[in-house]
């Protein structure tokens, strides 16, 4: 007889109502500020390739595209692990998954 564990692997606690309202606005803002990041990093993605491709760039312009490249993927990455953990927190409550669900 073994138990096989289901549920989620994250420690997610159960939220109240108010708590559930505040976390669906957090995803909301963070959706539409996510395709702000992502035209962001298009925008420095083009400047990086241009960088690479052009030889009279002056260094510190260069370096500094490269810098914003890197920044601007690191806050489209930050806000997809944001995004990730809050659908999971609210998939996670108790009417839609059991959060110790165990199978005989």
């Amino acid at each position: 007889m073994t138990k096989v564990h289901t549920g989620s692997v994250f420690g997610i606690r159960e939220l109240t109502e108010e708590q559930r309202a505040k976390t669906r606005n957090e995803l909301e803002w963070l959706e539409t500020d996510l395709i702000r990041r992502r035209k962001r990093l298009a925008y420095w993605t083009m400047r990086k390739t241009q960088a690479e491709t052009t030889t009279h760039i002056p260094e510190h312009l260069h370096q500094g595209i490269f810098h914003f490249h890197a920044r601007a993927q690191d806050l489209v990455n930050s806000g997809e692990r944001l995004r990730a953990y809050l659908m999971v927190e609210l998939q996670d409550q108790p009417e839609h998954l059991a959060a110790y669900h165990y199978q005989h």
